[in-house]
């Protein structure tokens, strides 16, 4: 089960991080940060960490992740 939990977190962390978060416009100079792509950013970012816990969780239980 346990397994099946990571896969489905980096599911998750994959699609976040295939959106875009910055766009640059070289005629004005200036870098202008999405804030919906960011805050799909840092669910990839806790998605990453969730998988990492959950593996320590489920091993100290006597599974294998």
């Amino acid at each position: 089960m346990g397994v099946y939990i990571r896969m489905a977190l980096y599911l998750l962390a994959a699609g976040a991080a295939t959106l875009g978060i910055a766009t640059f416009d070289p005629v004005a100079g200036t870098i202008t940060f999405d804030i919906n792509s960011l805050a799909l950013a840092v669910g990839g970012a806790v998605s990453f960490v969730g998988t990492f816990l959950a593996g320590r969780v489920f091993k100290a239980r006597g599974g294998s992740s």
